[in-house]
């Protein structure tokens, strides 16, 4: 895994719901939390959920098998 576990901002039990209205209660620019993906699959393990200007954004956190790192967003063509 990626060492996220105990981390203080990733949040194992939470779906999306439960994360989305947490950082709405927070009402604060730049909360965060890590979450699983809804979705069982190896290549987006987890979701990046932001508070900013008073929405929820819940990004993708993919992970690249040839270098065996994250990234952030959908895949991109010809991305680095």
């Amino acid at each position: 895994e990626a060492g996220v576990h105990s981390k203080a901002w990733y949040a194992a039990t939470c779906d999306r719901k439960m994360a989305e209205d947490a950082l709405y209660r927070s009402n604060k620019d730049g909360s965060f939390l890590v979450r699983k993906s809804s979705g069982q699959d190896s290549r987006q393990p987890y979701t990046l959920v932001v508070f900013y200007n008073r929405r929820v954004y819940n990004i993708p956190i993919r992970f690249i098998e040839s270098t065996r790192q994250y990234a952030l967003g959908r895949e991109k063509t010809g991305e680095e």
